[in-house]
């Protein structure tokens, strides 16, 4: 399989690199099987606090998203040496990149492209790109729910939708400032929809379970196209 991996930039703000040792095995034994993968980052805290003192020096959207880009690529490039020999050495910088590092047949770890542009649609620009059967969203929660989790105790996580029920949920509780892009935004889910790829969504808590998730065998929910 082809397989785009979506990290939430939080994974990066632990001091334990216990998950992205477990993700370095992950992918190791992913890449073992005969499988190809790539990763996309998102910019985390390193990303927040930037653009935060940014924003309140003056600093317009578009400067505040390059912060955030440089800071994904950071958090790129820590997976990337992680990896080692396993990945693809120079963190692409625009779909072009991406695609000429594809061919070499290593990992190719990337982070933010340019401004206006969210790490979720980088995902799935490179999904459509390498032709991924699964674009992977490993964020904080452990799929897709009705309602914010974080806000509502009763929200309930919904194992498979599609698209439009995902978008009806996304306009409801979700921002797209510089710096808080979660799950897909909505030029994330135009590219799935003409592409036509099937989207996880999985707590990066279980990244350690990741095939089990692929096969169906642990919570998370599944995005179909619409």
């Amino acid at each position: 399989m082809k397989l785009i991996l979506k990290l939430s930039g939080k994974i990066f703000d632990e001091e334990d690199p216990q998950k992205l040792l477990t993700l370095k095995e992950v992918v190791k034994e992913l890449v073992n099987e005969g499988n190809r993968v790539g990763i996309v980052t998102g910019g985390g805290s390193t990303a927040r606090k930037y653009i935060s003192l940014a924003r309140r020096m003056g600093s317009n959207e578009a400067y505040l998203d390059l912060l955030g880009i440089w800071a994904s690529r950071l958090n790129a490039y820590l997976v990337v040496f992680s990896l080692n020999d396993l990945a693809y050495m120079k963190v692409p910088e625009s779909l072009e990149d991406f695609i000429q590092a594809w061919s070499y047949g290593k990992v190719v770890v990337t982070g933010g492209f340019q401004p206006g542009q969210s790490t979720a649609a980088v995902s799935a620009l490179v999904a459509e790109a390498s032709n991924a059967d699964l674009l992977i969203i490993a964020t904080n929660v452990d799929g897709v729910y009705d309602r914010d989790p974080r806000i509502y105790k009763d929200a309930r996580l919904l194992t498979k939708i599609n698209t439009e029920k995902l978008k009806e949920i996304l306009e409801r509780t979700q921002s797209v400032k510089a710096g808080t892009y979660e799950l897909l935004d909505p030029m994330a889910i135009k590219i799935v929809e003409r592409s036509k790829i099937k989207v996880i969504v999985m707590n990066y808590n279980k990244l350690g379970k990741l095939k089990d998730i692929i096969a169906g065998k642990e919570i998370s929910t599944l995005v179909e196209p619409e």
